[in-house]
């Protein structure tokens, strides 16, 4: 049977500043220094999905002096309206916090609307004595140069493959799950530079205590495994098929990202001139991407593209 009693992703989801793998010394140093006076400035933390940013917010949020009641967490792709900032956020912060300060952890805060971030440009000005701002986003783009301005900003890249390997090794050890090697490495593909997701897709096929071979279709249920397979056979059409019928609105970003990251795995893009080229076209797609009428249409543009080098 599948070990599903406790989800993976937050059984090991790192607790402290030393568990956390940051991308320098210089930047721990920067939290240690916060943790250790107790107080932190605004913050926005900017980068790929499943890249560390909610768990080290969480891990600077635990090493304040704030009790739960100072918390509100909020995910703005959820709740992103500004009624929301001036009823839910701002009644908030105009009580009296129980600790030091108020905390608000404002997870994709890429997905509030403008009129959304003018109004909570005006509360961290206005409660910056009595609240602070985590904000987390995979688009620093479109976090709107106020709000930017008024927070310090780390930028989240994504982590080496062969420290997502190590990591997601000690996780399958930790529950005695057999594995083969080359298996971890279709998983990484598949999921890259998402960590979160590679570990939730291995826990899904960890059964009777062992890995078992991805599937594109069942219990897994992602296309990438299906369209690494194509890439690998320059099926560019059938590519094509799957994704337009697989992919959902919010997707599309992380399906030019997934090319960019697989796309020398094609025989025709292996060689460093067509690789090139190919790049250039995923990038023009990409561009394009925020201002077509029809993604869709964009992205099978693209596959077409793709068989015509």
């Amino acid at each position: 049977m599948k070990s599903l009693d406790k989800l993976w992703v937050e059984k090991y989801r790192p607790k402290t500043l030393d568990n956390y793998i940051f991308q320098n010394a210089a930047q721990k140093q920067t939290f240690e220094k916060m943790i250790a006076s107790g107080s932190i400035p605004h913050l926005l933390f900017s980068g790929v999905q499943g890249s560390g940013k909610t768990t080290l917010a969480k891990i600077l949020i635990d090493g304040m002096d704030v009790t739960d009641t100072d918390v509100m967490q909020i995910n703005a792709s959820d709740e992103n309206s500004v009624d929301v900032i001036r009823e839910k956020i701002k009644s908030f912060v105009i009580t009296y916090a129980m600790g030091t300060f108020k905390i608000i952890l404002l997870e994709e805060a890429d997905r509030m609307t403008l009129q959304g971030q003018d109004a909570l440009r005006n509360l961290m000005e206005e409660y910056a004595d009595a609240a602070r701002f985590i904000l987390t986003c995979n688009y620093e783009n479109r976090i709107t140069p106020p709000i930017q301005s008024r927070c310090q900003h780390f930028r989240f890249k994504a982590s080496d493959k062969d420290d997502i390997a190590e990591y997601i090794v000690k996780i399958l050890a930790a529950e005695q799950i057999k594995f083969d090697l080359d298996l971890i490495d279709i998983y990484i593909s598949a999921g890259y530079p998402d960590v979160r997701k590679i570990v939730n897709m291995l826990q899904q096929n960890s059964i009777d205590n062992t890995l078992q071979q991805p599937q594109s279709e069942g219990e897994v249920g992602d296309y990438k495994f299906e369209l690494l397979d194509f890439i690998s056979q320059d099926k560019w059409l059938d590519a094509r098929k799957l994704v337009c019928a697989s992919v959902i609105a919010e997707e599309w970003e992380e399906v030019y990202r997934f090319l960019y990251e697989n796309l020398h795995k094609s025989p025709k893009f292996s060689n460093r001139s067509n690789w090139e080229k190919g790049i250039v076209i995923i990038a023009d797609h990409l561009y394009k991407h925020g201002i077509v009428a029809d993604p869709e249409i964009n992205a099978a543009s693209m596959f077409i593209k793709f068989t015509q080098v």
